[in-house]
């Protein structure tokens, strides 16, 4: 090894682990200013691990809460945020513990004075007790604090929402759940309306999107930023002292500290994968609002970290201390007991004070700063007086609309006029409308721009832009940490998604009111107005006003007159229907008004129609009995017309754009134009056949006649009313008579699928197969029998393919009888509870149930049982259902022995109920490379979960027979010379392999392989001797483990990671019984050098041994240009041992604005070094490379690279284009 590649890893072996090391001692960066404020505020007390340190003089969290207690205001908050004591211990309520008694203490303390008390879970709080132990706790702490809101989130659910002021909103997460191993717990989401990790993360950004012109301040256990032992800094002496943390021996403990430091090891650590997929998206969330503080414990330490818009106070340190560093965005650090007080004054500015314990035993403030300065309020005082009744305005300027007709003819005609069209409409000022409107918050999705108001009766209504917003969309796409009104103004891809949106009628929803009311629908009643900018709007001035807005009721339980939901007794939210129908019998739907709502939608042509543009008016209909009456909203894409060549293009090539139509007498693709409902559609109609549906159409069609037609388009401006709102008109009149096609075509794809379930309640399930049909009936079990139906349905094996039956909770029957040969496949699915299968012809039905629930399947052994402790596959999800997916990737790359190396893969997947994350896999891997004319296949298939949670993999690979490997000789020192052709030391082969193996993916990075192949290796005759090959051909048995861990902070750009890679390989020689061992390790990390993160250091070292006979040159361990030795020829070293390592200095390039989209680059410059060894090797240079390159991408539509290395035998340049869907 050179002198200078040993100097290199020097430093970086001492920068990593310098840079991990932390200390107690109080630490600041920079200097903290406090600015003086008249303003109101509120302040959090942050208490964090109370129950970490038993030991701890009680007489030290006596004098924080009094100092809290003479401090506080009223109005303020105590947050005890997690490890408030050990689940474990409070296993038995009634049982006497440390724990407890000290919990006890701390919580009476806190109750005794008075204080408004928030306490948080954290990991000790969840333990080995899951949900049980957490509970214990929650009953626990609201008993002791006299208060049932006290324990937030409660029934171990992970978001509750605290509406503060009007300047600032709290949001409680339990970030435990998050990365708890559900499959652990069957009761698991048991109290809970989110049943998923996919919607936690809808529901936490819709919370905080809605409060973004508030200060938000996100509390949770585990911190999004640290600097702590969690965060991978870890203090000298957990480096060198044995102790449990750092795996007790002092050299084991040094290798376990410091590659945990890199990789988050713990899973309780900030960088382990599970957690840092929580975190990464928390983090993206918060970028898209401009003040959001997190407050966390986790860390025994004291931090305040400032990344610009978020902000990260840690206080874990009321019981027990431990380092920290200030790292990369550190101000404050301190591993000292004490605790943090944050304040957010009206004006949103905000604070923090760090308090600590000193040496004499007192309280002392030791730091204080501010985290956000006031919020600049609009110069309302500047606004012109408002006195036009009527003005005329344009959604979009006129000049953004004129096109050509070549234009018009590729990108479609759309309604693109009418958006440039001036139409009038009356001016309103808020505080006069409806009685006087104010606002109450941020509204709008990912593309519409709007404000929720409210009035004196505390009714809600929408206020919406009919402007879209398309840089908003273009964050929401996978930009969200970008600039977008920096990186996507005046872009084409603004310019197109503008344009996009004029595919919908502007003022169409204006026309659906009088329609819904002609067929009895629920519905709400928007009204256009021109909003100028007004004093009631205060700093929404800045984004609204000056625009023409849509102004609508939102669906609540306020409006509750027969006209517009009904005398309702609430209006529920889609999730909130479904926990209800599932809790009781006695809440039902109205699949009738259902139905008909549905057909509307496809008379109106409004393809967006997912859960959340549906509320749900809860009638009373008598004691026993609750029915829900939909209530469609948000009439945004009615109409549309998506024509022009692009799109015809893109039907035919993607096929995913077919749910976009062109509004007319049918609806071509009626598959595609209902992916977002169908979810929807099979959880809410249970009981309802084709004669429903047609009954519907007839009413649709007897009701909507051309009077309603013309007086509902009489509702649309005046400027609007001309050829093409006639033809609209026409087109709507000529659907309405084509309805039973459409629905016919519909409820046929409907029906290939379909999902029934019971309740949360005892059930009995009835299964008849007989000859070519299937009827499931389902009743209430009362007193042993069946009582209340459920569902009565007969299926025909010509019109469906599958059924999935939940049981949901609760002791459920499931009865199977007939002796029939149905061909519809079911999948009994029996949920929670003791289940009892009685199944009498099991062809074509698989049982899937826990493992743990004591379920009954002595009389279904004719059936597919799977018992298995598994979340995925037991609870019940709206959105589950069958799929086909498939994907493709092309690159091409170039390397001088290979030429030009095109590469494509296709892959498709089925997804059915039985998934991880797939059912069934396939794909096939073309590579061919020019120089040689050579071609290699790689097929593949798996099948999930055929050993637990194993998947299966068989995989086949060939080479053409004019495929080349190098080969140079063996050793270390083997001839090289640069004027030599390539082809001289091109050895022609042919590989054909097959072979099987299983693989388990784990939650917190890990993943095994175990597996056997198969490899027959045919080389050309008259190969030269030193190559030592005997025969023309060889064929191999191989037994192979690998094992792997990632763990890397960010897939785009890695920070910090750590990726370690084991292969151990069994190879035999059928024919002559050689044998040997193979051993291919490798380890690489990632670790950021600057304080904005953008430069890091990359370090890998690999090794491969091959211990036993020796195996032949292709076989051997061998370095080159694709492994290890970027200037050297491929294959340039073959041994029987070898070695490499490199060193990279990557960084990350602002992203440069283009036409197109951000063009990222990330430039780096690196070092290689490495060689062979061969027996009686006499030889010890090490081969060196150095060079660099640049990677460069378009995210989400292309990549690229080039690179140029250089080394003792010359230089190297290679590049890659790859492209992905």
């Amino acid at each position: 090894m050179t002198a200078s590649l040993r100097s290199i890893i020097l430093v970086v072996l001492t920068a990593t682990i310098v840079g991990s090391c932390a200390k107690r001692a109080i630490q600041t960066r920079g200097t903290a200013t406090l600015s003086t404020s008249n303003e109101e505020y509120r302040s959090f007390y942050l208490l964090g691990n109370l129950g970490v340190n038993q030991a701890q003089d009680p007489s030290v969290f006596d004098q924080m809460v009094n100092h809290i207690a003479d401090q506080s205001q009223p109005q303020d908050y105590v947050l005890v945020l997690g490890d408030n004591v050990d689940a474990e211990s409070l296993r038995k309520k009634d049982e006497d513990s440390k724990d407890k008694e000290q919990l006890n203490k701390q919580l009476n303390l806190l109750a005794d004075k008075k204080l408004n008390v928030l306490v948080l879970p954290g990991d000790e709080d969840w333990n080995d007790e899951g949900i049980s132990g957490l509970t214990n706790i929650e009953e626990l702490t609201e008993e002791l604090l006299d208060d049932d809101e006290a324990f937030q989130p409660e029934n171990a659910c992970p978001i509750e929402e605290v509406d503060i002021s009007d300047s600032m909103h709290l949001i409680v997460v339990d970030s435990e759940w998050y990365i708890e191993n559900w499959d652990k717990n069957p009761k698991f989401n048991d109290e809970c309306e989110i049943k998923t990790r996919e919607k936690f993360i809808k529901v936490l950004a819709d919370a905080v999107r809605k409060a973004r012109h508030k200060t938000v301040i996100l509390a949770m256990h585990h911190p999004l930023y640290t600097n702590g032992v969690h965060g991978g800094t870890l203090g000298l002496r957990m480096l060198s002292t044995p102790k449990q943390e750092n795996a007790y021996l002092p050299g084991v403990g040094f290798l376990y500290s410091f590659v945990r430091s890199q990789a988050g090891l713990y899973p309780q650590d900030r960088y382990n994968p599970l957690m840092n997929e929580l975190m990464e998206e928390i983090e993206t969330i918060g970028s898209g609002i401009d003040r959001l503080i997190v407050v966390s414990a986790h860390e025994e330490s004291l931090q305040y970290m400032d990344h610009d818009n978020i902000k990260q106070i840690i206080s874990g340190a009321v019981t027990a201390t431990n380092v920290a560093s200030l790292g990369k965005k550190g101000k404050f650090s301190a591993g000292k007991l004490g605790f943090a007080e944050l304040r957010v004054f009206q004006d949103q500015s905000s604070q923090v004070f760090f308090h600590i314990v000193n040496e004499n035993g007192d309280l002392e403030q030791v730091y204080a700063a501010d985290l956000f300065e006031p919020k600049e309020d609009y110069d309302i005082a500047s606004l012109p007086a408002v006195t036009a009744k009527t003005v005329k305005a344009s959604v979009y300027p006129k000049e953004e609309t004129e096109v050509d007709q070549d234009y018009e003819e590729f990108y479609g005609k759309h309604y693109r006029r009418l958006y440039g069209l001036d139409v009038e409409a009356p001016v309103v000022l808020l505080d006069t409308l409806y009685g006087g409107l104010k606002v109450e918050r941020a509204g709008g999705g990912n593309q519409t721009q709007g404000l929720r108001l409210v009035d004196s009766l505390d009714r809600e209504f929408n206020m919406r832009a009919l402007e879209k917003d398309a840089l908003q969309f273009l964050k929401s796409a996978g930009y969200d940490k970008l600039d977008a009104d920096k990186y996507f103004a005046e872009t084409l891809p603004q310019k197109l998604i503008r344009d996009f949106y004029t595919a919908a009628h502007p003022y169409g929803a204006f026309a659906v009111p009088r329609l819904a009311g002609a067929i009895k629908l629920s519905h709400t009643h928007p009204k256009l107005f021109y909003v100028p900018k007004q004093p009631v709007l205060g700093n929404f001035n800045e984004t609204h006003g000056d625009r023409l807005y849509m102004i609508v009721e939102k669906p609540d339980d306020s409006f509750d007159n027969a006209h517009m939901f009904g005398y309702n007794e609430d209006v529920e939210s889609t999730d909130d229907l479904f926990e209800k129908i599932r809790s009781d019998e006695e809440y039902t739907v109205d699949e009738e008004l259902y139905i008909r709502a549905r057909i509307f939608d496809m008379l109106l042509g409004d393809w967006d129609r997912h859960e959340d543009q549906w509320r749900w008016a809860e009638i009373k209909v008598d004691e026993d009995h609750s029915k829900f009456e939909a209530i469609p909203r948000d009439r945004d894409q009615v109409f549309a017309r998506f024509d022009g060549k692009l799109l015809e293009f893109m039907n035919g090539a993607i096929g995913s754009t077919k749910q976009f139509g062109n509004y007319g007498p049918d609806i071509e693709y009626i598959k595609q134009f209902s992916r977002s409902a169908i979810h929807l559609d099979r959880a809410v109609l249970q009981r309802s056949s084709m004669e429903d549906w047609e009954k519907q159409v007839q009413f649709i069609q007897d009701n909507i006649t051309p009077e309603v037609v013309e007086k509902a388009f009489n509702e649309m401006p005046e400027e609007v009313k001309d050829e093409q709102w006639l033809q609209t008109q026409q087109d709507l009149l000529s659907r309405k008579r084509n309805l039973n096609s459409i629905v016919q075509r519909y409820y046929k794809h409907f029906l290939e699928f379909q999902t029934l379930k019971g309740t949360d309640k005892d059930d009995r399930f009835t299964i008849d197969r007989a000859n070519g049909k299937t009827t499931i009936n389902a009743y209430r079990i009362k007193d042993g029998k069946s009582e209340d139906v459920l569902f009565e349905r007969t299926f025909s094996d010509d019109e469906t393919e599958e059924i999935w039956i939940y049981g949901l909770d609760d002791d459920d029957e499931f009865i199977v009888t007939g002796d029939g040969d149905s061909k519809i496949r079911i999948v009994i699915a029996g949920g929670k509870g003791k289940d009892i299968y009685d199944v009498k012809n099991g062809k074509g039905i698989s049982i899937f149930d826990y493992k743990s629930e004591e379920n009954d399947l002595s009389k279904a052994s004719d059936a597919r049982n799977i018992l298995r402790d598994d979340y995925e596959i037991n609870h019940y999800d709206h959105r589950k259902s069958p799929a086909n997916k498939s994907t493709f990737s092309l690159e091409m790359e170039y390397n001088p022995d290979d030429g030009f190396r095109p590469q494509l893969g296709i892959e498709k997947a089925t997804i059915g109920y039985d998934r991880n994350p797939f059912t069934i896999k396939y794909g096939v891997n073309v590579d061919y490379r020019s120089l040689t004319q050579a071609a290699v296949f790689d097929g593949y298939w798996s099948k999930a979960n055929v050993l637990g949670q194993w998947n299966l993999q068989v995989d086949a690979g060939i080479t053409t027979n004019n495929y080349t490997e190098n080969f140079f000789g063996y050793g270390n020192d083997s001839a090289f010379d640069k004027d030599t052709d390539f082809d001289v030391n091109r050895v022609f082969l042919q590989h054909q392999s097959i072979g099987g193996s299983i693989y388990k993916m784990g939650d917190y990075g890990s993943s095994f392989t175990f597996g056997s192949q198969y490899e027959g290796i045919e080389v050309e005759p008259n190969i030269p001797e030193y190559t030592n090959v005997d025969n023309e051909r060889d064929d191999y048995f191989k037994a192979y483990f690998n094992y792997e861990f990632k763990s890397i902070d960010d897939n785009r750009f890695t920070t910090r990671g750590m990726w370690l890679k084991g292969d151990f390989s069994f190879t035999d020689n059928l024919a002559n019984g050689e044998h040997f061992v193979g051993v291919d390790p490798s380890l690489t990390f990632w670790n950021a050098i600057d304080d904005n993160r953008r430069l890091i250091i990359k370090s890998a070292i690999a090794g491969q041994l091959r211990m036993g006979d020796a195996p032949l040159f292709y076989q051997a361990a061998r370095l080159g240009g694709a492994n290890g030795l970027r200037s050297f020829r491929q294959e340039r070293f073959t041994g029987n041992y070898a070695l490499n390592a490199s060193v990279d200095l990557r960084y990350d390039a602002a992203p440069i604005k283009t036409r197109l989209l951000p063009l990222r680059l990330i430039p780096y410059v690196g070092i290689d070094t490495g060689r062979v060894w061969v027996s009686r090797d006499t030889v010890s240079t090490f081969h060196t490379s150095y060079g660099g390159g640049i990677e460069l991408a378009f995210p989400g539509l292309i990549k690229g690279s080039i690179s140029y290395f250089t080394g003792e035998e010359g230089g190297r340049l290679a590049f890659g284009i790859y492209l992905s869907k």
